[in-house]
């Protein structure tokens, strides 16, 4: 037991005495990280600031003083008072249908008809809304 004793506390010492022997001053620790993208840039040399993009359409500041439609066929002809009504509403309906079918044919049909008519022209192009919809199908219904 006594030997056991006497060798715990010369290792003790012994290692007390290393590490007081080592150097007081601080060490510069730099980190290595690793290269991602496979370009290597030489950051010796001062490099030109790289200009930024500016993004386009930000929200809500600097934006355009009239929206910016994205499509002009999901706005139907809301005024039904207007003179232009009809010649609106006529255009309105032939960027819905696209060309796939003339006007003149949906004239006169029934609703259901006309409804899954609009629905399957727009389909993939044209987000309708109900209440667009809704006033395409009774234009057609009146012609």
């Amino acid at each position: 037991m006594k030997t056991k004793t006497i060798l715990l506390t010369s290792i003790l010492v012994l290692s007390l005495l290393l590490a007081a022997c080592g150097s007081k001053e601080p060490t510069e620790t730099t980190v290595n990280l690793p290269v991602v993208g496979g370009e290597v840039q030489n950051t010796s040399e001062p490099q030109e600031a790289a200009e930024v993009p500016v993004p386009q359409d930000t929200y809500p500041v600097e934006q355009p003083v009239e929206p910016v439609m994205l499509d002009a066929a999901i706005a139907y002809p809301a005024d039904d008072d207007s003179p232009t009504y009809d010649a609106d509403m006529r255009a309105y309906i032939e960027q819905i249908l696209n060309g796939t079918l003339a006007i003149e044919d949906l004239f006169g049909k029934d609703e259901s008809y006309l409804r899954e008519t609009l629905i399957n022209a727009a389909e993939g192009r044209i987000i309708l809304t109900e209440s667009g919809l809704d006033k395409a199908v009774d234009w057609l219904k009146k012609q």
